[in-house]
């Protein structure tokens, strides 16, 4: 074998052995602002608008917000449905 697949076989070995990996880890329980902002692809201030305004559904943990990731897929749902809408927090 060239030493070029073997390093290709040992970068995919390693892939999938973090794929493995990555599937067994327990899924999120709860997300910070800036987590979901990222994921949904909106500014770190409109999620706090959303979190302070009721919207989007948090828990606090001292000073820090949490949003629970039922309660980010209940308001993903809203939003699909038509009865929220991703909206600019200026």
């Amino acid at each position: 074998m060239s030493a070029r697949l073997a390093e290709a076989v040992d970068a995919l070995r390693e892939e999938v052995r973090q794929l493995r990996k990555a599937a067994q880890a327990p899924a999120r329980a709860t997300w910070t602002p800036s987590e979901v902002a990222e994921k949904l692809g909106i500014p770190y201030d409109t999620v706090l608008a959303l979190i302070h305004s009721g919207e989007l559904g948090h828990i606090k943990a001292g000073r820090y917000y949490l949003v629970p990731d039922e309660e980010l897929r209940k308001y993903l749902a809203a939003v699909t449905r038509g009865t929220a809408q991703l909206r600019d927090a200026s």
